[in-house]
């Protein structure tokens, strides 16, 4: 959930087939062929094995399973494109959003485009889980 969160993509979990759009797996788990694998597999459903359980893996697997153009070798741009969904929000009506924990550097970047999104910004947190929450102005 943490993968999705950041890259901003609504996705539901489930452990039932009949209610999933696809299937994301450990490798481990996918050879021993499993139940839900097989019925996965005898719908056509995608299955996106992954080769470990990391927010990165996961990450890239949710890249692919969505088209994002975004790079998962570019955590600056997926904070940046977190920022500008983030002004999105705000300016539909969220009252605030909370960014996920960046380094000083990318959240200067990220409070750069709340300004130029004529929205307030302010850090919180200690490092290193301090993040840019953006508010309406």
């Amino acid at each position: 959930m943490q993968a999705a969160k950041r890259l901003h993509v609504s996705l539901e979990v489930t452990d039932e087939v009949g209610r999933a759009d696809a299937v994301m797996t450990l490798k481990t788990l996918y050879r021993r062929r499993p139940k839900l694998i097989v019925d996965a597999e005898r719908r056509g459903m995608p299955i996106y094995v992954l080769r470990a359980n990391t927010v990165s893996q996961i990450e890239d697997t949710l890249i692919d399973m969505f088209g994002l153009e975004v790079s998962a070798a570019d955590p600056f741009g997926i904070a940046l494109q977190e920022a500008e969904s983030a002004i999105f929000q705000v300016r539909a009506g969220a009252p605030f959003v909370d960014l996920s924990p960046q380094s000083a550097v990318v959240r200067r970047h990220q409070h750069q485009l709340a300004r130029k999104a004529e929205l307030e910004s302010r850090s919180f947190g200690e490092e290193p889980n301090r993040h840019v929450r953006i508010i309406r102005g």
